[in-house]
């Protein structure tokens, strides 16, 4: 049996009036634990029954020990970057679609918070991802993946990758994702990359619609660096880097990217009866009939 929670902050997006009485089942739950209760001022905004736990950024970070994410997969990464990499640890209550950093679903959601609040959960850590341009830190941090792109359809962009010291490649593509063992079930599956366990200490290299026949994703150890250099036989070519694909920063012709992991890890709380594979399995249907 692991700590219990005394300070529980409330962060999420709220749609409609049925999300607001899952939203009303989290508080009612964690008053009958006699739990203290942040709320995040754009939650309150939505939701006036909450008006009274009313709490800013620098509260929650300062004082909470445990933030319930109440979305999707999207409000988890806003989450982790605003929260998780303070090292608040996050529990994320699905109510989005595939929901793979969310793990409480609605139709149990009272039970399964009251396990996880009691101290019956498990902890794991995932590593952020970080990039510098030229040399200099980037303020952005992405849990999923960091992709190089052209910020155009159908236009390539021409690059040379490096891992470590060592010359990998170079390459005409729409872009490059690189990935955590958290972002393989994200961007990169949807381009044909692989699942990865998140209990692996990896990044992975995913090509974008390459112009070879010859290139495949890699996997490397998260210890190494990447660096991708950007070249200009394309007449000033344009390209962009985005973070989660929740920030864009456009990049000049002939840059140099280095990117490798982050010493902030995010903690995530799952239930005790949490499996990554059968989550994968839920998701993607994963042996379900064609017919």
């Amino acid at each position: 049996m692991k700590k219990t929670f005394k300070r529980v902050a409330l962060s999420g997006v709220l749609r409609d009036k049925k999300n607001g009485e899952f939203l009303k089942a989290i508080l009612n739950t964690l008053k009958d634990l006699e739990i203290e209760i942040l709320c995040e001022q754009k939650l309150v905004n939505n939701a006036e029954f909450l008006k009274e736990y009313s709490s800013s950024d620098k509260e929650i970070i300062k004082n909470s020990d445990l933030l319930i994410s109440v979305g999707g997969d999207g409000t988890m990464l806003s989450n982790s970057k605003k929260y998780g990499i303070n090292g608040i640890p996050i529990l994320g209550i699905n109510l989005g679609n595939l929901g793979f950093l969310t793990d409480i679903q609605t139709e149990d959601l009272e039970l399964r918070l009251m396990d996880v609040l009691k101290g019956k959960y498990v902890l794991d850590e995932r590593p952020f991802l970080k990039a510098f341009l030229d040399s200099k830190e980037l303020n952005s941090t992405a849990l999923n993946e960091i992709v190089l792109h052209s910020g155009s359809v159908a236009k390539m962009i021409e690059y040379r990758l490096f891992i470590n010291s060592s010359f990998v490649y170079s390459q005409k593509a729409d872009g490059l994702i690189i990935f955590s063992p958290t972002g393989s079930t994200a961007y990169s599956l949807s381009g044909g990359g692989p699942i990865v366990d998140p209990e692996l200490n990896v990044i992975g290299i995913m090509p974008m619609f390459p112009h070879s026949i010859n290139t495949t994703p890699i996997i490397i150890d998260d210890n190494k660096e990447i660096r991708i250099e950007l070249t200009d036989s394309t007449n000033n070519q344009s390209s962009e880097l985005s973070f989660d694909s929740q920030e864009n920063i456009k990049l000049d012709a002939n840059c140099s990217l280095t990117i490798s992991k982050t010493e902030d890890k995010l903690s995530l709380v799952h239930p005790l009866d949490d499996d990554f594979f059968s989550r994968c399995r839920n998701r993607l249907g994963w042996g379900k009939s064609i017919t």
